[in-house]
């Protein structure tokens, strides 16, 4: 079987359905990309099940060709996700090229650009375990101090710090904690634990922030 005849692959994306998809695709055209060879997506970049991303990333690996976006951004609204992709891509010998920032993973200074990126990624990695973990006893210490049921097991709190941390919404944890083996438990619990985690996460970030700035005196 040969191998399918390379292609360049455009990739779009606009957070909400009320906004426009037309400047991006406009731009991937313009590179040389054709009408059926252009994925789009109207969603936020957090999400990680994003349809057209995932279609366009399956041709551009096909075909080994060139997977073209407007801006890194498009791939993710983190660090972590735009990384995520672009290590897909490598595997699958897929060159990756954002037309605003003039990004070229085939180039030299693009795989130099990559490797930072990877390095830093990993870095954001660790401290989200770090501030996870630190949240996590935090939450686990207040509980046992106000003899609160333990419907919020060890489980359901490292999953709900783990989709807090990703800005996933009390709303969209409340069905996840339910799912999960445990207690019963109700939506006002789950909304509290919420609350309280998201304000430990913020002391931690404002200590880390004042050491960080006393290092620097």
């Amino acid at each position: 079987m040969t191998k399918p005849e390379t292609a360049k692959v455009g990739y779009a994306r606009v957070s909400t359905i009320e906004q426009n998809l037309d400047m991006q695709i406009s731009a991937l055209k313009q590179y040389g990309v054709t009408d059926a060879m252009i994925f789009t997506d109207k969603m936020s970049g957090a999400k990680q099940n994003r349809p057209g991303l995932q279609a366009a990333i399956s041709t551009a690996a096909e075909t080994g060709g060139e997977f073209v976006v407007w801006k890194l951004d498009r791939l993710g609204r983190t660090l972590l996700g735009i990384i995520g992709a672009m290590q897909v891509f490598e595997a699958n010998d897929v060159l990756l090229v954002s037309l605003t920032e003039r990004f070229d993973l085939a180039s030299p200074m693009g795989k130099g650009m990559f490797h930072i990126m990877a390095a830093l990624a990993q870095m954001e990695r660790d401290l989200i375990r770090e501030r996870t973990i630190a949240g996590v006893k935090a939450a686990r210490e207040r509980g046992a101090r106000h003899g609160r049921p333990q419907t919020m097991t060890p489980e359901r709190m490292e999953k709900a710090a783990e989709l807090a941390l990703a800005g996933v919404s009390a709303t969209k944890i409340i069905p996840v904690m339910k799912a999960m083996p445990g207690p019963s438990i109700a939506k006002s619990r789950v909304y509290q634990w919420v609350r309280d985690f998201k304000a430990q996460q913020r002391m931690l970030t404002s200590s880390a922030a004042r050491e960080n700035a006393g290092w620097q005196q």
